[in-house]
């Protein structure tokens, strides 16, 4: 895996050796805006290895030229994290990574060899669509709060989607409360509440309120 170094200020690149390790590479401090997976790998296919909660401090050892994924390392051990949901210190405020213009970070460029093992299924993994709202209501708070002060998941309907798994749906970004799933993805009934749906997203249970089909839950 080759290492760069992007300032975001001016998105230069500079080249590091082929031999530099992320040890000795620019690392930068974020703060997880949202209870959020870690990965073994950058993308929603791969493994859940760990969950940050919201507020956890991560140090970020680098990200991809995309800025959609970094690699950290947590009190909950390392990993991948997809980038929008990691907010930076910026003067004082937080802010996304493509925000952040005072930040120097190491960009990853990822070309590992895809292993079965860190994947959630073999022969599995096309990305059929994209989280809609994601990164928006990682920063919206207030639209989060309000989503699930209004949801009722109780506990017959957790239990339900545990005792009935369904196969994953891959889709661009991470499930999380407030984020939306697309009309083209199916969602399946809840028998004892009418008004949720359940599905999985990226390897997660997830419960969504079924007229918005906004995610109310994440079921870990």
């Amino acid at each position: 895996m080759l290492n760069k170094t992007l300032k975001l200020a001016t998105v230069s690149i500079v080249a590091l050796t082929a031999s530099a390790s992320l040890a000795s590479a620019q690392t930068a401090s974020a703060t997880a805006s949202s209870d959020l997976n870690l990965r073994s790998g950058p993308g929603p296919q791969y493994q859940i290895q760990g969950v940050m909660m919201a507020g956890d401090s991560v140090t970020v050892d680098g990200c991809l030229a995309s800025q959609e994924w970094c690699r950290v390392t947590s009190g909950g051990g390392e990993g991948w994290a997809y980038a929008p949901y990691l907010m930076f210190d910026a003067q004082g405020e937080a802010k996304p990574l493509n925000q952040v213009a005072s930040t120097t970070v190491t960009v990853i460029e990822d070309t590992s060899e895809r292993d079965d093992a860190t994947l959630i299924g073999t022969g599995m993994g096309a990305v059929a669509g994209a989280l809609i709202a994601g990164p928006v209501g990682a920063v919206a708070g207030g639209m989060l709060t309000g989503i699930a002060a209004n949801a009722s998941v109780d506990s017959e309907v957790t239990y339900y989607v545990q005792e009935n798994p369904v196969q994953p749906v891959f889709l661009s970004g991470e499930p999380v409360v407030g984020a939306s799933i697309p009309a083209d993805v199916t969602i399946y009934d809840v028998p004892s509440n009418e008004q949720v749906a359940y599905l999985n997203v990226n390897g997660d249970a997830v419960v969504v309120e079924r007229e918005s089909r906004r995610i109310i839950e994440v079921v870990r």
